[in-house]
């Protein structure tokens, strides 16, 4: 069954940039959607298939195996160095925290980049989806915002995108309620500028916040207080995964389809 076909691949399409490199220039690329980066994800069946140009993604398929979703639950020292409280290692758990020594929800985490628009098209595509597994008590959705695409605009715009979201979920998040993170969060798509050019300045990502509900999250912005963190967190994420946005069910890379596919690979890791 063919995915739908306005959908596009993961991005970058061809090489993508370490965290402040110009978009798409490393000597030694890093191939998300060539020939050979096709080859391996047939081979392995688990990293996110992608041809070239093309506007559509393969269908999920499977989840590779079943492991088990059981983990013990994460402390205060699972944290990253300089990260949000909120923060559990990189990511951002937008579920209600574990009441018991284990945890066995399933964990869907989505790889995205606040300058990628491949991601903006994910969230109006999948959002409601992604909305339904969040309501879901057996799971937890956890974003892993990195920033990649700094190359692509004057002004590195992704990175201090990705720090003006950590700063307005410490500023809002730290009782569990995720919901002005999760309306800033889809305002910086709605209004996600084009490449090329200048992104939003500090002050209109702090504008931006206020309005989603933030209190004045000015200061921490315009001190990038969580960069270090979100480029250790990006570095880490390219270690794993060629391109955003990527969808991992219990750390397994899943082929996106349709926001139903997704649904039921969940569902099927869960038992």
């Amino acid at each position: 069954m063919s995915a739908p076909q306005n959908m596009p691949p993961p991005y970058p399409a061809q090489y993508p940039p370490f965290p402040g490199d110009p978009y798409g220039q490393r000597p030694t690329p890093r191939p998300s959607s060539s020939a050979r980066a096709i080859g391996l994800a047939l081979a392995a069946a688990l990293v996110l298939v992608v041809v070239a140009g093309a506007l559509a993604y393969p269908m999920v398929t499977r989840v590779d195996g079943r492991p088990s979703a059981a983990t013990a639950v994460p402390s205060a020292a699972a944290r990253a160095e300089g990260a949000p409280s909120v923060a559990t290692g990189y990511g951002l758990r937008t579920s209600p925290p574990s009441p018991g020594d284990v945890d066995n929800r399933v964990v869907v985490t989505l790889f995205e980049d606040l300058q990628c628009p491949a991601c903006k098209q994910f969230e109006a595509i999948f959002g409601d989806a992604v909305a339904t597994l969040r309501a879901d008590p057996d799971v937890i959705v956890e974003y892993r915002m990195i920033s990649f695409l700094d190359g692509a605009s004057s002004n590195r715009y992704s990175s201090r995108a990705t720090n003006a979201s950590a700063c307005v979920a410490e500023a809002t998040a730290t009782g569990g309620d995720w919901s002005t993170w999760l309306r800033y969060h889809t305002m910086l798509y709605d209004r996600q500028p084009a490449e090329g050019g200048a992104g939003h300045d500090d002050a209109t990502l702090a504008e931006l916040a206020l309005d989603a509900g933030s209190t004045d999250v000015r200061d921490c912005i315009t001190a990038n207080t969580y960069g270090a963190w979100v480029r250790a967190g990006t570095q880490d994420a390219l270690a794993g995964i060629t391109g955003t946005p990527t969808v991992t069910i219990n750390g397994r890379t899943v082929e996106l389809s349709t926001p139903e596919a997704l649904i039921s690979a969940v569902e099927q890791a869960g038992g």
